[in-house]
């Protein structure tokens, strides 16, 4: 029997970024709807909620289309998405 190959085995696309939420956001499930809406998988690298305002580091992979709207989705949901240039974890 041949293992399946799954999205993420094929085309995977990955992109590290800094996500901001404003503290309005702090209690949505943002990244597991967008997740589970463009089957992108989250590895977060840091992360900090202080009043007013929570912050993740994390890269971000899936099918290259879908990474996309996800980010654009996330951006139209209100969170501030930048992107990070080095490792954030050594």
């Amino acid at each position: 029997m041949e293992p399946q190959c799954t999205a993420m085995e094929v085309g995977v696309a990955k992109r590290r970024g800094h996500l901001s939420f404003p503290g309005k956001l702090k209690d949505e499930p943002l990244l597991w709807h967008t997740c589970e809406r463009f089957d992108l998988v989250f590895n977060i690298r840091r992360a900090d909620y202080t009043e007013g305002m929570g912050w993740l580091m994390a890269e971000l992979e899936g099918d290259a289309e879908q990474l996309e709207k996800g980010i654009r989705w996330l951006e139209e949901q209100g969170v501030i998405v930048g992107p990070i240039e080095q490792d954030v974890v050594q």
